[in-house]
């Protein structure tokens, strides 16, 4: 409607056939498979009569972010490729994934007798996993942390999870330089918008290619959330995401539409 070819598509482990996929791919998840498999996509955009090469953007959500920063980068390199004009990145984390997860754990146990011995547990499990030590989990540990980190080392998850765990977005936002809009919502419990976004702010001090926006009502998927943030739980937040009724933030969708003409302003088509 707004004049836009797009191409959506989520982790080949999601979906329909997401089992199917998962067990064909387990063991190979890496952080190259995902660059393989939007580079896939960009393809396929470039191949259509009515795209032109030089306009390709992306729009990426949470985790995609980083996937879209490592295509750039590694195009950026290569003569000839298809590099993204500029890209939209939603519910971006800023820090290393491994800090963001600590940061919602620490809040989740902090209110919890014994949280700080749980937390320090988790902290060294999670150091092993980096380090490609045994885990030596904690016996003590709650049945809620102790899945948390098995589901986050589990072989299939493999080497992608290690390398997710310690990549710092904000380090690799500071090599690309094409324009990129960075948007999260006051009502992301996901990503924080204060201590992410103000990392993100502090980069684009010295960026001019880089741009923050902070939406007041969108969640961590750009859904309309009109509750206050601090009713809002991670968990049920989750559920909530594709609920009955539940729509696109308005004011997120309207500035990332501007943001797209602004760019491409005085470009043909």
């Amino acid at each position: 409607d707004q004049g836009f070819v797009v191409l959506r598509y989520d982790k080949r482990a999601s979906g329909p056939q997401g089992l199917a996929n998962a067990e064909r791919l387990a063991g190979h998840v890496s952080m190259q498979s995902h660059i393989d498999e939007l580079a896939g996509g960009v393809r396929l955009l470039a191949a259509r009569a009515d795209v032109d090469t030089a306009r390709i953007f992306a729009l990426s959500n949470s985790e995609g972010a980083i996937h879209v920063l490592n295509y750039q980068l590694q195009q950026q390199n290569q003569p000839g490729a298809v590099q993204f004009r500029g890209m939209v990145l939603t519910g971006a984390p800023a820090r290393p994934v491994g800090q963001v997860a600590h940061a919602q754990l620490a809040a989740q146990l902090a209110p919890l007798p014994g949280g700080a011995e749980q937390l320090a547990a988790y902290d060294r499990a999670m150091a092993n996993f980096v380090a490609e030590r045994p885990l030596d989990l904690d016996p003590n540990l709650l049945e809620g942390v102790r899945n948390l980190i098995l589901g986050i080392t589990q072989p299939f998850n493999q080497p992608f999870a290690r390398e997710l765990w310690v990549l710092d977005p904000l380090a690799q936002l500071a090599g690309v330089t094409v324009p990129v809009l960075v948007l999260i919502g006051k009502k992301d419990i996901q990503v924080d918008w204060q201590a992410d976004g103000s990392l993100f702010e502090g980069l684009a001090q010295t960026h001019a290619n880089l741009e923050v926006v902070f939406v007041p009502d969108a969640n961590h998927v750009l859904k309309h959330e009109p509750r206050p943030r601090a009713t809002l739980n991670a968990a049920e937040a989750a559920a909530d995401y594709n609920a009955e009724g539940k729509v696109l933030d308005p004011e997120a969708v309207g500035i990332i539409v501007a943001w797209l003409r602004k760019v491409t302003s005085g470009s043909r088509g």
